[in-house]
């Protein structure tokens, strides 16, 4: 015999309100034992900082309690926060509220200050921590120097807490206690957590292997942040405090300072091999006035030692051995040779100092110092014996043909191209009475035609020089009588020869002579 559906219906729905009847009935119950616990736990606490938990959850808490969990910075439960703003004087405080659920209450201790205790309560679900003090009370004089300490302590919070540096501290046994938001910002980038996923306390260890500082003096170091893939290295430079609560750490980025030293690093090997392969003797000296750089052409010019050369002598000593060598003119005393030191140095700071070194072996050095940027010096030896021996040897040339020119009786004169006087001889001069190329400015060839016709009877030879360069050969008849035969002559380099000699019975007058 079945029942009708009707009826199987409703006894159905009677038996499902039954079941959330005493479901509700279990929840209040249970609720209303923790939250009369709760209460209980709140009540029996003797004052001061007092919190109660439920599971992570604050349920309720003293004035002084709410105060201390603001400010907490770390961590995503409420647990997670009283945890981290208790790790420096409590660090062990999770593993020590493990059992708390099978002891029912606990005394926990400072690790730096024995008289300061935590009294943990666990009862039906509800836990609570009080803190507390063996210490006498403080009288109101006291509470103001309290009270003007946390202050200074909020400020020094505020201050570390907002830095662009990274700071972080880490206990004794090397377990991370507390970071700055520049540092747990930093860690979240390198390692990210899910959306829906609590932050991690502690959080990843960005730096690995810091060497702990062993004594009051800090420990600096330098290193690559690369564990994160999803990041570009960045470089650090870390300095390691040693503290009673164990290690502060401060790290800078320095990731633009390194790329810039190693750009300077490369520009100056580039100019160490460029330098290399000049002829030219390079020395370059700081701003100290020590030896930065040479190149090789300076050790072979000046034969001084590589070992020398690579201790970085100052200014001073590094002529001292020049003059040992015999590489740099001999002054008349050693008070000379100082003040001859200290002209060098002045006289190339200010970008003047230029000199012709005639050393005793017969070479002849050109040495030129130049100021740079940063109050460094820089000197310049160049090997000139082989160009003033061509100078001479070209001086002493022009010289012996000068002297064969003025040996020729008949008067010769040399132009330009340009219409240049560039050469004469002393008939010229004496016959016509010019300077010629040995005048204080220029003489061209207009001067010179200016001068002829002066001296001469009229005749069209003179316009026909002025206009046209060929070759030519005509008599001219001086104011006095005389008669010259002129030669005009181009030679192979473009220049224009003319030669005047005396014809007939003219050749046995003697013409005055000059110069």
């Amino acid at each position: 015999m079945t029942l009708p559906d009707t009826v199987q219906a409703f006894l159905a729905a009677g038996i499902g309100v039954v079941a959330a009847a005493l479901l509700f009935l279990w929840w209040a119950r249970v609720n209303s034992t923790r939250a009369v616990a709760a209460r209980r736990l709140l009540l029996d606490s003797q004052g001061g900082t007092a919190l109660i938990f439920d599971d992570d959850a604050l349920v309720d808490a003293t004035p002084e309690g709410h105060t201390l969990l603001r400010q907490a910075r770390n961590g995503k439960t409420d647990w997670d926060r009283l945890v981290s703003a208790l790790a420096p004087r409590f660090p062990d405080l999770r593993a020590q509220c493990a059992d708390l659920a099978d002891r029912g209450r606990k005394t926990i201790a400072a690790a730096d200050a024995p008289d300061m205790l935590i009294e943990a309560t666990y009862l039906d679900g509800i836990v609570r921590l009080e803190m507390t003090s063996k210490e006498i009370s403080i009288d109101p004089a006291e509470r103001l120097i309290v009270a003007a300490m946390e202050q200074e302590l909020s400020l020094l919070r505020s201050i570390g807490d907002n830095a662009p540096q990274l700071v972080w501290q880490c206990s004794p046994s090397g377990d991370l206690t507390w970071a700055n938001r520049a540092y747990l910002d930093l860690a979240d980038r390198a390692c990210p957590t899910a959306d829906d996923a609590p932050l991690r306390w502690p959080p990843h260890d960005l730096f690995e292997d810091l060497a702990p500082p062993e004594d009051c003096a800090p420990v600096i170091e330098q290193k690559w942040l690369t564990a994160a893939s999803h990041l570009a290295p960045r470089c650090y430079e870390i300095t390691s405090v040693r503290r009673d609560l164990g290690t502060i750490h401060y790290g800078v980025d320095i990731t633009e300072v390194m790329e810039a030293r190693e750009d300077q690093q490369k520009f100056v090997q580039t100019l160490t091999k460029t330098f290399a392969q000049l002829s030219v003797g390079l020395a370059i000296f700081d701003r100290d006035r020590r030896l930065k750089l040479f190149n090789p052409a300076l050790m072979d010019m000046l034969g001084l030692p590589t070992d020398f050369l690579i201790s970085r002598p100052h200014i001073g000593p590094f002529l001292d051995r020049l003059r040992e060598a015999r590489m740099i003119p001999e002054p008349r005393d050693f008070a000379a040779w100082r003040t001859e030191v200290e002209a060098v140095e002045a006289a190339a700071a200010d970008d003047r100092y230029q000199e012709a070194w005639d050393l005793p072996n017969g070479q002849t050095y050109r040495v030129t110092g130049r100021p740079h940027p940063d109050g460094a010096l820089a000197f310049l030896f160049e090997d000139i014996s082989e160009e003033l021996s061509l100078t001479r040897r070209f001086r002493t040339q022009i010289e012996m043909g000068q002297e064969i020119l003025d040996s020729m009786a008949e008067a010769a004169v040399a132009f330009s191209a340009t219409g240049e006087m560039v050469m004469s001889n002393r008939a010229y001069r004496g016959l016509w009475g010019s300077e010629g190329h040995l005048g204080l400015g220029p003489c061209t060839l207009s001067d010179e035609l200016a001068i002829w016709r002066n001296k001469t009877m009229p005749s069209p030879l003179w316009h026909q020089l002025g206009t046209a360069p060929a070759p030519c050969e005509e008599a001219i008849t001086m104011q006095d009588g005389r008669r010259f035969a002129l030669q005009c002559s181009t030679l192979t380099t473009g220049h224009r020869l003319i030669r005047f000699s005396a014809m007939e019975a003219d050749a046995q007058r003697p013409v005055a002579q000059t110069g």
